[in-house]
């Protein structure tokens, strides 16, 4: 299992199917770190976001970044936001 499987492990046993609740993946391309952080952020309407950093990974990911949102929304059918904008990819579903 590499680090992307494993954090769509943590991601799907974090996502716990509440009502009122929206769920969201921020990937965040550290650009003077050159790394990449990746979030579980979840929040009920009216409230205020709960984010928990669930990965940080080397700068090695940072090509990968499209790839990497690709297949975390195909596995856990979860909104993937990002700070960067690449061809393809953008913040929106």
């Amino acid at each position: 299992m590499n680090q992307i499987d494993a954090v769509i492990v943590d991601i799907k046993k974090m996502f716990a199917k509440q009502p009122n609740t929206i769920y969201e993946v921020r990937v965040v391309d550290q650009i003077y770190s050159k790394k990449v952080n990746i979030f579980f952020e979840y929040y009920k309407i009216g409230k205020a976001t709960h984010s928990q950093q669930i990965a940080r990974l080397d700068s090695e990911y940072r090509e990968q970044i499209p790839e990497i949102i690709a297949k975390i929304r195909k596995e856990t059918g979860l909104t993937v936001n990002t700070n960067i904008y690449t061809k393809g990819v953008t913040n929106d579903n």
